[in-house]
């Protein structure tokens, strides 16, 4: 696979998988890990979570594409 073409892919499926993430993180309740108050810190710990999850998807999903070439 041509290596911008593989790049473009992985930015796409990134903000795709980011948007899924964040509707499927949206039932989660970070509410309960945290102290009364801390809003702040529960907001940045759902988004830095977000971000990890959809990070580490969008690797394995790209890992299985770049290997599915390499067989053919």
């Amino acid at each position: 696979m041509d290596g911008l073409l593989a790049t473009l892919l992985e930015l796409g499926l990134f903000f795709i998988l980011m948007t899924f993430n964040l509707q499927l993180f949206n039932s989660t309740r970070f509410e309960t890990l945290f102290k009364k108050g801390h809003v702040k810190q529960i907001q940045l710990m759902y988004i830095f979570t977000v971000i990890i999850f959809t990070y580490l998807l969008t690797r394995a999903l790209m890992r299985l594409i770049e290997l599915a070439f390499q067989l053919t």
